[in-house]
């Protein structure tokens, strides 16, 4: 989105409005589904937290910095459960790492990896078929 004839400071207000306001839909959605979502939610951040793809675990940034990413693919996956597969998730992976870090995200290569890792530990443990 582009902004004119704003400042700065009501440009990072709109931005964090955004967020807020999409964070609120997202938990709002997981919290009507018919089950709960967070064995999901465990060991998707389980495997995003350990491939830390832009190293910000690395540098000491809190635990949570990639619950927002966590979030969204834990959506997807309870969203396609009957038909997941590694190429779908890892292109979702990959585009919201690039929607939330741009530039920064130069992993895209490893999402199918991340992927595959996830659908595995998530049929091990009978959390979809």
């Amino acid at each position: 989105m582009k902004f004119r004839a704003v400042s700065k400071v009501t440009e990072l207000n709109y931005l964090l409005w955004s967020v807020k306001k999409e964070i609120k839909r997202e938990n709002v959605y997981l919290s009507t589904l018919g089950y709960d979502p967070k064995p999901i939610i465990d060991v998707v951040k389980h495997h995003i937290d350990k491939w830390d793809p832009i190293q910000l675990l690395a540098m000491d940034c809190p635990i949570d910095e990639y619950d927002g990413e966590t979030r969204t693919v834990t959506i997807y996956i309870t969203k396609h459960l009957e038909d997941i597969d590694n190429i779908s998730l890892s292109k979702t992976i990959k585009q919201v790492f690039v929607d939330s870090f741009k530039n920064e995200f130069n992993k895209d290569y490893e999402s199918i990896e991340i992927a595959s890792n996830i659908i595995s530990l998530l049929r091990t443990s009978n959390l979809i078929k």
